[in-house]
């Protein structure tokens, strides 16, 4: 072997390191829309990747995503026709305000685009148009004509790839396009728009109060949608926690499930004399996409605290069994839209290798397992399930009290019949 030069590997790092482009990488804080770490997407990949919509640079050109490609250039040409009665320039006026903003969009991705700004610029226009459009057909602000091709196909219609961490283009696009699209000044804000969709997709109760600079400071679709869910809650993390255990040994352990009222935030879970309180909320065939996808954003984005990540880790650990859906199910805490054995698996994968430095529910968990380590709830709760679990079990019990009655009464007068014949 030749002689090692240091020089030369010294030299190479030094190059190394001063050539780091942190603008456009995960090491960037600009950086808000990320490719989905492998130890997340092992359990399911289909989770994180669009089924019929590419939006934005990251999934565009894949062959199996080419076919709806005429759809969004439909969606942006019914668009555009319908503000040029107004702005006969409005296409050339929105090419100019995306090259405008083209280097700040490109630099939210936190992985080099192989687009020139041509290319990435027409993708942003179409893209943010679409979506643009879309939003407002689902809430009435658009007309939907009878052949149209997402209303009207229900393959379509829920638009799930909207969801995905992977498949978002920054909000400043989408604003700038909606600005500049809007033909009457008392239409409803993007923001409205798509808090709107968020309360009907995820099935809330009532719409959350968020404050608008929080809402302003959102960087893509998910951002907001992570930005209602975790809206008005307290502030209570803790970097030190044991975890529950499910809702059935719970129940054995003399705790009992209550459902939050309506006016609860989804996420805000709490204990006290015993009964666990955990607002309503629904599980469907896009909830894992979803969920996955949020526990995506908080597990990448910089200084994000794993508020839903939190919440996630807390319903795994509740749900093991099917038992355990039925008695959340019983207690109205969730609608489930998944055979309960599918649900489980899923439940049991959702937050499997994500990463919490601090843990949101480590309070609650800490008084559920204070409750469940003294020994009268637990006892009194194995007591009621072993008899009084059913009609019959119920009669014999009372049976038994009414024998134990009679027997001390019988003593009773026995002795009383003693103690009279010995005066």
């Amino acid at each position: 072997m030749g002689k090692l030069h240091t020089s030369d590997v010294e030299s190479r790092l030094r190059s190394s390191m001063d050539n780091i482009d942190s603008e456009i990488s995960i090491l960037s804080t600009k950086s808000s829309i990320f490719l989905t770490p492998k130890l997340l997407f092992k359990e399911n990949e289909k989770a994180y990747a669009p089924h019929a919509f590419s939006i934005g640079p990251l999934h565009h050109g894949k062959p199996d995503l080419t076919y709806t490609e005429k759809i969004k250039l439909q969606y942006t040409r019914d668009l555009i026709r319908r503000v040029s009665e107004r702005n006969g320039t409005i296409l050339k006026d929105l090419v100019e305000e995306i090259a405008s903003i083209e280097e700040e969009a490109r630099q939210c991705y936190a992985v080099p685009l192989r687009f020139t700004r041509e290319e990435f610029v027409e993708i942003l226009l179409v893209d943010g148009c679409f979506l643009i459009e879309l939003f407002r057909k689902k809430l009435g602000g658009s007309p939907v004509p009878r052949d149209d091709p997402v209303m009207k196909r229900a393959y379509l219609y829920h638009m799930d790839d909207l969801y995905l961490l992977e498949n978002q283009i920054p909000w400043l696009v989408l604003d700038r396009l909606f600005r500049k699209t809007t033909l009457h000044a008392h239409q409803e804000s993007l923001t409205e728009l798509v808090i709107n969709l968020c309360v009907r997709r995820l099935e809330m109760r009532r719409r959350p109060t968020v404050e608008p600079r929080i809402l302003n400071q959102s960087k893509h679709l998910i951002e907001l949608w992570r930005s209602l869910l975790v809206a008005e809650l307290p502030s209570r993390h803790t970097y030190n926690w044991d975890l529950i255990p499910s809702a059935s040994r719970l129940v054995e352990a003399g705790v009992k499930f209550e459902k939050g009222s309506d006016s609860d935030r989804l996420l805000d879970i709490t204990f006290s004399n015993g009964v666990l309180k955990i607002p309503h909320f629904v599980f469907h065939e896009s909830t894992e996409r979803i969920y996955r996808n949020l526990v995506s954003f908080e597990q990448c984005y910089h200084s994000c605290n794993p508020i839903f990540t939190s919440y996630v880790l807390f319903l795994e650990k509740l749900i093991n069994t099917p038992k355990d859906i039925d008695i959340l199910s019983e207690n109205g805490i969730i609608k489930m839209w998944l055979n309960p054995q599918e649900a489980v698996k899923v439940f049991n994968d959702l937050c499997n290798d994500a990463c919490l430095l601090e843990f949101y529910y480590g309070d609650v968990c800490k008084d559920v397992n204070e409750y469940c380590n003294k020994r009268w709830p637990r006892w009194r709760a194995i007591y009621v399930r072993n008899h009084f679990s059913s009609p019959w079990a119920i009669a014999s019990q009372v049976f038994a009290a009414i024998i134990v009655f009679a027997a001390i009464i019988f003593i009773l007068t026995l002795l009383q019949t003693v103690f009279s014949i010995k005066k």
